[in-house]
């Protein structure tokens, strides 16, 4: 499988969403398997085939055998703000103000799922590790000692928060359930990934 690297403009790197999701820091990069660097605002694209369904309705397999066909998931992934959860630090910065916190122990990261059972999460999580991220996972704990910084660079005040650089990863899973009827869902995976502790951007 392979990925692609869609590289979006970075218009407003390191502002906060509409939402008022923690994003990640200005200059923030990750690195994919394939050595393509992206940034916060860049996206992955990739697919791939599900295990064959259970088929509970044997004459509704006779008459339609396509509800034998594995579903298909078509996954789209951008670098995701992880807060930390576990010793949780967020401090206001107004314009040029700056922030530094030396930090020490173990903090765990752990991924969480909507629209969908943790094992179908898993399942995605270990198709972008070979597609995308090899550092990717279930579960990430950062130790050690570390100093991270950041300072606010644009004309609006924001929140710093002390988190990790993950995944969001948004699944669309096609398949044809009895009688025949084409079904869709969407699973959203934010997922930890192996490296540094660092410093998000929230509005509020």
């Amino acid at each position: 499988m392979t990925a692609t690297a869609v590289l979006l403009a970075a218009a407003n790197a390191g502002a906060a969403t509409a939402d008022d999701e923690p994003v990640l820091a200005e200059g923030a990069m990750v690195v994919l398997n394939d050595g393509t660097v992206i940034g916060a605002d860049d996206e992955i694209e990739f697919s791939f085939t599900g295990d064959k369904p259970e088929v509970k309705a044997p004459r509704a397999s006779a008459a339609c055998p396509e509800i034998n066909d594995p579903p298909t998931y078509k996954v789209k992934g951008t670098p995701y703000f992880l807060p930390d959860k576990d010793e949780p630090q967020s401090t206001w910065l107004l314009p040029r103000q700056s922030v530094n916190w030396a930090i020490t122990g173990s903090h765990t990261f752990t991924f969480d799922v909507t629209g969908g059972y943790e094992s179908e999460a898993s399942v995605i999580i270990s198709k972008a590790k070979v597609s995308v991220d090899v550092k990717v996972g279930n579960s990430w704990t950062w130790t050690g000692t570390q100093t991270v910084t950041d300072t606010n660079t644009t004309s609006k005040g924001y929140r710093a928060v002390l988190g990790q650089v993950g995944w969001k990863l948004t699944a669309v899973k096609t398949w044809i359930a009895a009688p025949c009827n084409v079904k869709t869902k969407t699973v959203v995976v934010k997922a930890p990934r192996k490296g540094d502790m660092s410093i998000g951007r929230l509005n509020s």
